[in-house]
């Protein structure tokens, strides 16, 4: 999320000179910590501007947007982006906030398409006004996914719009609002909605990252209902790359464990099947595309009805450390035409694994002894890198 605290106004002129002169733009790095762990998961990055007096970063944006410029400085703020991405600690993830408006722009485009690959990177839509055309931003967020990206969309439960657009764009990563974060341990309605959210993003197959937390009853309530990410200055204020989280809150998530994670894992019956493309699989009865980052693109079934194609959404996803009895519980929810059909399997980076046939699935929780689900588990899963 973009800060602020000072209002200015601005010229062409300086807008211009922050786009064109190196080293006007900088960034900085804010910690999203994992709640399960205490493990740094990932780094979203916040703009920073070499201006002659201080204006808030949201404002800077304004004012481009004012003057005709906005394209131009969202490309030159993700240029300086992606010179950061690989820097980053190992298994990070680095979050690149993009203005929906602009993210159809030529400019911005043209930014993104230079790196050979966008593996690791989450491009975070950061406004909320409801997106004029939902078929074009698809068509783009579809574009950089095949290029490896994730998306998150910010300030999840600020609104109708907000949601309308999280179900159309089926996004990786949920951020709440963190109005909804803010004294939510002395508000039970907020605490419901967090869950509510959560539930939300698990049917989705996205992963909640609560921002804004401030104070420790805060993360203390955020780790008690499952929240598997989370961002703020109790963990870190945002600094140059690459901060690590203060140790006030590493001892809050070190003392207290979250949802627990209990039983055998879905790793453990993992099936192989061919790719698409490959040797015999024609007549494979179950066969899977990749995209260029390894992940799920279609599942193809052969069965005695014909054969069938899912895309990502149209199946579940789920990764290998889900327990027995989570991964059942989200498999019985699914529609019930496409409920005995088989899970994808993938690794903590959104590789494919292979495959979970339903049957065995049934068998190997039968001989577990799986204890009874304890409600939100599965958002304690470790994200993507």
């Amino acid at each position: 999320m973009r800060d602020s605290s000072y209002r200015a106004p601005l010229s062409r002129e300086d807008i211009l000179r922050l786009i064109e002169e190196p080293g006007h733009i900088a960034l900085v790095g804010q910690p999203i910590v994992e709640t399960r762990r205490g493990r740094v998961g990932g780094y979203e990055l916040l703009s920073r501007f070499a201006l002659e007096q201080p204006v808030a970063p949201d404002q800077v944006f304004a004012e481009a947007t004012r003057h005709g410029l906005a394209d131009r400085l969202e490309g030159a703020v993700i240029e300086t982006a992606l010179r950061l991405v690989g820097t980053q600690p190992p298994n990070c993830f680095v979050t690149i906030n993009v203005d929906p408006r602009q993210i159809r722009s030529r400019v911005v485009l043209d930014a993104l398409d230079r790196p050979s690959s966008l593996r690791g990177i989450v491009l975070e839509l950061t406004e909320h006004g409801e997106a004029d055309d939902l078929d074009a931003m698809r068509e783009v967020l579809e574009h950089v996914r095949a290029r490896g990206a994730n998306t998150a969309i910010d300030d999840a439960g600020a609104g109708y719009s907000g949601l309308k657009q999280i179900l159309e764009l089926r996004p990786q990563y949920l951020k709440i609002d963190r109005d909804l974060v803010s004294g939510l341990h002395q508000n039970e309605a907020k605490r419901a909605l967090v869950q509510m959210l959560g539930e939300l993003a698990g049917r989705l197959d996205a992963w909640v990252i609560a921002e804004g937390i401030e104070v420790e009853a805060e993360l203390v309530v955020l780790q008690q209902l499952g929240v598997p990410l989370t961002q703020g200055w109790f963990l870190s204020r945002p600094a140059p790359p690459w901060c690590e989280v203060r140790s006030e809150a590493l001892d809050v998530l070190g003392a207290r464990e979250s949802v627990p994670m209990v039983g055998r894992r879905i790793g453990a019956e993992i099936e192989p099947c061919p790719l698409i493309g490959e040797e015999g699989w024609e007549h494979a009865p179950i066969s899977v595309a990749l995209d260029e980052g390894g992940r799920p693109r279609t599942l193809r079934l052969r069965t005695v009805h014909g054969v069938m194609e899912r895309a990502p959404h149209e199946t579940l996803i789920i990764r290998r450390d889900t327990s027995l009895g989570d991964a059942a519980w989200r498999a019985a929810a699914r529609a019930e035409r496409v409920r005995w059909e088989p899970l994808v399997c993938v690794d903590d980076r959104g590789a494919f694994l292979g495959v979970v046939a339903m049957e065995r699935l049934v068998c190997a929780l039968a001989s577990a002894g799986e204890p009874e689900r304890l409600p939100l588990r599965r958002l304690t899963q470790r994200p993507p890198a």
